[in-house]
């Protein structure tokens, strides 16, 4: 399947089934997306969108590493958000250009800070 368009704030996938994915398989590489979460979905055979989105992986994984490292102030809300969740959500993708408006740095800065998250997918 494929998608195109903007996905803001959307979930993909299912909380409760852990043994079946509900999201596989799929192409967003022509959508804009930010704050989309991917629940208990198989990440290998889904495109995820170029840059300046990006994808995090087990985000909750990623926590620890995320609070030990000063942010600019709203993309250190934005990280402490994505990372504080459960196990059921594998995946996160997000859109830099937003991150980067917010804290008035450039698309470079913020990739530059991103690049190193545990988990981290920057396409591009």
């Amino acid at each position: 399947m494929r998608f195109k368009g903007e996905y803001f704030g959307c979930d993909f996938g299912d909380w409760d089934d852990v043994n079946v994915s509900s999201v596989s398989d799929c192409d967003f590489s022509e959508a804009r997306m930010h704050g989309c979460r991917f629940l208990n979905a198989e990440m290998t055979g889904i495109v995820m969108p170029p840059w300046p989105c990006f994808c995090l992986n087990d985000p909750s994984k990623a926590r620890d590493f995320v609070m030990s490292k000063p942010w600019p102030k709203s993309m250190g809300l934005t990280l402490d958000i994505y990372t504080d969740t459960d196990p059921e959500c594998v995946a996160i993708v997000a859109d830099a250009s937003v991150m980067a408006d917010k804290d008035k740095i450039s698309l470079d800065e913020v990739r530059a800070l991103l690049k190193d998250i545990p988990g981290m997918r920057i396409k591009g």
